[in-house]
């Protein structure tokens, strides 16, 4: 028996033997075209590019409008390869080293990976696997390749690969294909997203697992822990078999729970929301029980370039559109500079995780932060919007950022544009210093979202996503409890919401220590809802509160770890 750990996206529990999907051989050799054949092998790659797109759409057709989420994805390849700058970027290429049309996209290509992935966003550098597949359509027809198709995977089984395609992910046929198991990938990677969407058991990141599992060997996905067992031992398959059962038990009546009350047992109502990427997951997220749209992340406008005000307006119409006047909370641009705009603030930054990102970049690039905002404030008339303001360290930003909306609002008033008299603005909490000064910030913004993944971090100066120090990343850390009840505090006693959008609120494990420390709002993945709320509907505030004081009397992480462990256990005992 041998056990890899992944980063857990969709929950379940798959048991089956492994189909190993492999990695298409596209490697290009360095190539050369003579002068006389370059206007020649610039056609060749036009018609390429034409072809790709022509698949691409003929994809996004078959797939209709019960699979929302991977036509996105199909959509922004499509954009990525209708970008001009890309195409000028290789045709040069062509043209001034003689390169062949195959080397010349590998090389070009090869820059755009090395700068996502330099980039401190997981959200930014999971999209290096979107230019990958954006590679593999184009030198497909270079090579006069086929793609293998979704239809090739048949029979019941988990599916073992280094990545799939949007096209394959979501051309299975759910009724066989029982989990993913894949190398690569983050929370925010296209499979993440379709397994969400498709309610199939997935781990990702697991780096070789491609490697390690042989045809039909049979496998256990365990989509709530991120563990993948290969071979498994009689008594550990009895244990996944009963875990298994219970999970599909769960799903089988989650219809029904979503649609129950989110409250204690003593009636305390508990406000449950959902964390988005796309507009196309507010469906997802109101099946799931959704009260409405705690954190809409905007990044994937930006993965283009810099999308103009048009752009962000249709996304927002369709996300309000499907919300049904429930509450949108938009986020502002959380990227750094190395993402599109180094030559704007004019430097390459060597630690862009903390330096001109997010506020700081909109501040420092106000046209872009304009663009943005003015479309917030538009949508407004059509339904309730709230703006945030990510990685905020000062009541400065906090009073610059205002004054920009206050002026926009403005402008857009003098050119007759119907707005919601109100839009309010909040603020994440994820930096240490604003956090330290939350009694002062909460005098000045309408609600505050608490961003655990960077707080954290931050905080206890770890890498979350460096391996060697990802144990010390500890959500249960006493200084991080502390400073959790002060922020709560802080927002409760001036009168405003406090929401939790970070990976802390979506873990079982946490729910009773949160809402014991005040947390009355809670903003989560679509597919955490019906979990945090069976646990919420388990308890009273008042044992809440006593595990809350218990974990916060602890010393050590560890400690409250057990503590919590042994309560989740006792309220689940099915799933741990």
């Amino acid at each position: 028996m041998r056990v890899k750990k992944g980063i857990p996206v969709s929950p379940g529990i798959s048991i089956a033997n492994a189909m190993i999907i492999g990695e298409e051989d596209l490697r290009v050799r360095r190539r050369f075209v003579p002068p006389s054949r370059v206007d020649d092998e610039v056609r060749r790659f036009d018609r390429a590019i034409r072809a790709a797109i022509e698949d691409i759409s003929e994809e996004i057709s078959r797939f209709g409008e019960e699979l929302k989420i991977p036509v996105q994805v199909l959509e922004s390849h499509r954009d990525m390869i209708c970008d001009p700058t890309l195409r000028r970027g290789i045709v040069d290429r062509i043209r001034t080293e003689g390169n062949s049309a195959e080397y010349a996209v590998t090389v070009v290509l090869r820059d755009y990976y090395e700068r996502f992935a330099s980039i401190e966003s997981e959200y930014i550098a999971e999209r290096v696997h979107d230019l990958e597949e954006v590679e593999k359509k184009i030198l497909r027809n270079l090579l006069g390749r086929t793609e293998a198709k979704g239809e090739r995977i048949r029979g019941t089984a988990v599916i073992i690969a280094h990545n799939l395609s949007p096209a394959q992910t979501a051309s299975i046929d759910k009724e066989k294909i029982q989990g993913f198991a894949i190398d690569v990938g983050g929370r925010t990677s296209h499979t993440a997203i379709i397994a969400r969407a498709m309610q199939i058991p997935a781990v990702v990141g697991l780096e070789d697992i491609s490697q390690e599992v042989a045809e039909a060997e049979l496998v256990i996905v365990d989509g709530y822990t991120g563990k993948v067992i290969i071979d498994p031992d009689p008594a550990t398959l009895e244990v996944y078999q009963k875990k298994a059962y219970h999970s599909a038990e769960f799903f089988r009546h989650l219809h029904e729970e979503v649609r129950w009350p989110a409250e204690t047992l003593d009636g305390y109502e508990i406000y449950l929301a959902a964390n988005i990427e796309f507009p196309e997951e507010v469906e997802t997220a109101l099946d799931w029980g959704a009260r409405g749209v705690g954190l809409y992340r905007t990044e994937f406008l930006y993965e283009d370039g810099e999308p103009d005000e048009k752009k962000h307006f249709e996304a927002y119409c369709m996300a309000v559109a499907a919300l049904k006047q429930r509450v949108l909370v938009i986020r502002t641009l959380d990227a750094g500079a190395d993402k599109f705009h180094s030559e704007s603030v004019g430097t390459h930054e060597p630690n862009p995780f903390l330096g001109c990102r997010s506020i700081r970049l909109c501040l420092l690039r106000e046209d872009l932060f304009r663009s943005q905002i003015r479309a917030v404030l538009r949508v407004s008339a059509l339904g309730p919007v709230k703006l945030m303001l990510p990685m905020v360290s000062s009541l400065d930003e906090i009073r610059r950022a205002r004054a920009i909306i206050r002026d926009v609002r403005a402008e857009l008033e003098s050119e007759g544009v119907e707005m919601a008299e109100r839009v309010p603005v909040g603020i994440m909490v994820e930096v240490p210093s604003i956090a330290l000064m939350s009694e002062q910030v909460a005098r000045e913004v309408d609600f505050f979202s608490i961003g655990t993944n960077d707080l954290v971090q931050y905080c206890l100066a770890v890498d979350r996503v460096n391996e060697r120090v990802a144990h010390l990343y500890q959500p249960a850390h006493p200084a991080i409890l502390r400073l959790l009840k002060y922020v709560i505090e802080a927002g409760h006693n001036a009168g405003i919401q406090v929401s939790i959008c970070g990976e802390m609120c979506s873990e079982p494990m946490y729910t009773v220590l949160l809402l014991g420390l005040g947390l009355r709002s809670f903003s989560v993945s679509p597919i955490s809802l019906p979990t945090v709320k069976r646990i919420l509907r388990q308890l009273t505030m008042s044992g809440a509160i006593d595990v809350a004081s218990q974990c916060l009397a602890c010393d050590e992480a560890e400690e409250s770890q057990a503590i919590l462990q042994k309560r989740v256990r006792n309220l689940l005992p099915d799933f741990f």
